[in-house]
């Protein structure tokens, strides 16, 4: 279900740096301990897979590729338009319109992974986003920040 952005809709895609970096630190720690435990021996690294902190960090290798290609499929992204937010996945897409919007809470100004937007809607659903898990974080609070004052300007 990729559509088109409508045109004048802002799109921040779901950033996958964080999954690549834990990847790729899990993967290099089961390196370095399979060096550290084993050592080479004619030519070849041998990992000895029977030992428990091998095996844990295997479980951490297998888990962060899971996750990397899981939201890699997915493609999560949210578009902000004039009086709407628009939440995509590559399975489904919900419109939210400024209407169904009862209250929308902003974070203050902290910085980091800690920040989360949360809009309740009229049926008392809440839905709650995270700025730093999208391109462009701070244009994208910005956006938030303009869609609050047309919520409560009318």
């Amino acid at each position: 279900m990729t559509s088109v952005p409508v045109r004048g809709e802002k799109v921040f895609r779901y950033r996958v740096d964080i999954y690549w970096r834990a990847l790729a630190l899990y993967l290099l720690a089961l390196l370095g301990y399979g060096f550290l435990r084993s050592g080479i021996s004619n030519g070849y690294v041998t990992v000895v897979l029977t030992d428990p902190v091998s095996l844990l960090l295997l479980l951490f290798v297998v888990w962060a590729a899971a996750a990397l290609l899981w939201v890699w499929y997915r493609q999560p992204s949210i578009g902000v338009g004039h009086d709407y937010v628009r939440l995509r996945t590559r399975f489904r897409e919900r419109v939210v319109r400024l209407q169904e919007i009862e209250r929308l809470s902003l974070p203050r100004w902290q910085r980091g992974w800690g920040r989360l937007i949360r809009i309740r809607l009229k049926g008392r659903r809440i839905l709650v986003i995270r700025p730093a898990a999208y391109e462009r974080p701070q244009e994208l609070m910005q956006e938030f920040l303009r869609f609050n004052r047309l919520l409560r300007s009318g």
